[in-house]
């Protein structure tokens, strides 16, 4: 991989505990207030969810800190996959391969099903996609 690019898994808050869900909106501000967080690691958050940098559990043992296993199991699924930063999103996909925590009647997202239709499997966006995009 690029030392200029990085890939960031994007996966729904439905894939925290509500525990966890209620730890990052309180150190999202605390982040930003420069206040202490009771979570080992920085979030930066809004209203539509988290951002987080991906940690191997050779950085997390430095910590001193416990992590939550929700969030254990969602580095683990990032690492796997080659991304760097995850971004829990309150609108995105549910992922087949995590623990699921938020609403019972949403279906896992199953990538076979959305390439059926498509003329060509993409890969992920690049920045010019996402540009293009809004200069439509």
């Amino acid at each position: 991989m690029s030392l200029f690019i990085r890939y960031m898994l994007d996966i729904s808050t439905g894939h925290l505990t509500e525990e966890t869900r209620k730890k990052m909106a309180d150190d999202s501000v605390n982040f930003f207030l420069n206040k202490t967080c009771s979570l080992p690691f920085a979030v930066k958050g809004s209203s539509y969810g988290w951002f987080i940098d991906v940690r191997d559990p050779t950085e997390r043992s430095f910590s001193g800190r416990p992590y939550p296993s929700d969030i254990i199991d969602c580095y683990t699924l990032a690492i796997k996959v080659d991304c760097s930063f995850i971004l829990f999103d309150r609108d995105a996909e549910r992922h087949p391969d995590l623990e699921w925590f938020g609403d019972t009647n949403q279906e896992a997202y199953d990538d076979r099903v959305a390439a059926l239709g498509s003329p060509a499997v993409r890969g992920p966006y690049l920045l010019n996609d996402i540009k293009a995009l809004f200069n439509r």
